[in-house]
């Protein structure tokens, strides 16, 4: 089943660069288009060979396990899971992170979930299979990197406002990505929506100052207010083209003057009481 997958994403690789190169050609030979445009182009283009992937990979072999209810649910968890390598693929081949960011955020996004289960918060909506879910499409937070042109994702400096304004759109453009694909699979219990929840809102703010629809407080979904945490504390402690890494206490301490601001207080609260695993998971699985 591992190599089935291994097979799909690098099938899938394979398309996308090359469906990406050839975009960027065009866009060379045709300097003069506006880099809105290209976002627009280039959004639009990746998500008809998306949608066509995401079909081939989940729906049809949904179709041929329905002959037998007992086959036909396995099938139905095992082809979400194939999805869900392949899209994971497709995020990892444009996106201008790392494998280690995807394992350290996920580990961290449960671990603030368990931790505010224990403290009581959220009741309804935190079980065991929610916190599960959470676990399996963090990785899909900026599946929407695949819209941002190579010039700006790739940049070894600080973008400029123009350039952060088309970055920012990669939330939008997740969003997007992830709702065209829901039809084709969506057996596991809100699977793919609460992808979509943190692929768009992930930026959010709790202040309501956030990005793309600037919502406040608990408008932002739960599975994106963590995700937020989780993300921006993995971004302070990492080395970028156009900085060095923050130490741990450094990126503790902002996160803490960020409550209320940026972030759930309750989650603050969780991430606080988690403090010595975030540092425990952040040096055990730093980059090479």
């Amino acid at each position: 089943m591992k190599l089935k997958y291994i097979k799909i994403w690098l099938v899938t690789s394979f398309i996308i660069v090359a469906a990406e190169s050839l975009i960027m050609l065009v866009f060379w030979l045709i300097p003069s288009i506006p880099p809105l445009i290209q976002v627009v182009i280039d959004a639009v283009l990746l998500s008809l060979i998306i949608v066509p992937l995401t079909y081939w990979a989940a729906f049809l072999p949904l179709t041929k396990a329905s002959h037998s209810l007992h086959t036909s649910n396995q099938q139905l968890v095992g082809t979400q899971d194939q999805a869900l390598s392949l899209l994971i693929g497709l995020a990892a081949v444009r996106d201008d992170e790392t494998g280690q960011h995807i394992i350290r955020t996920r580990i961290f996004v449960r671990t603030l979930a368990i931790r505010l289960k224990a403290m009581g918060h959220y009741e309804d909506e935190l079980d065991d299979d929610f916190i599960h879910i959470l676990y399996k499409v963090s990785p899909l937070h900026d599946i929407g990197k695949v819209g941002i042109p190579d010039v700006i994702l790739n940049k070894k400096a600080r973008l400029s406002e123009d350039e952060r304004v088309i970055m920012m759109t990669h939330a939008a453009i997740g969003a997007s990505i992830l709702n065209a694909a829901k039809a084709s699979f969506d057996y596991e219990r809100g699977l793919i929506a609460t992808a979509i929840e943190i692929a768009g809102a992930h930026h959010e703010k709790w202040d309501g100052t956030g990005y793309p629809n600037g919502l406040e407080a608990k408008d932002i979904p739960l599975s994106a207010r963590i995700m937020s945490l989780a993300d921006m504390y993995d971004a302070l402690t990492s080395d970028r083209p156009y900085k060095v890494a923050w130490t741990h206490e450094r990126a503790f301490q902002e996160i803490v003057r960020m409550k209320t601001v940026a972030f759930d207080p309750v989650i603050v609260d969780a991430f606080v009481l988690e403090e010595d695993q975030f540092k425990r998971i952040a040096n055990e699985f730093k980059e090479n």
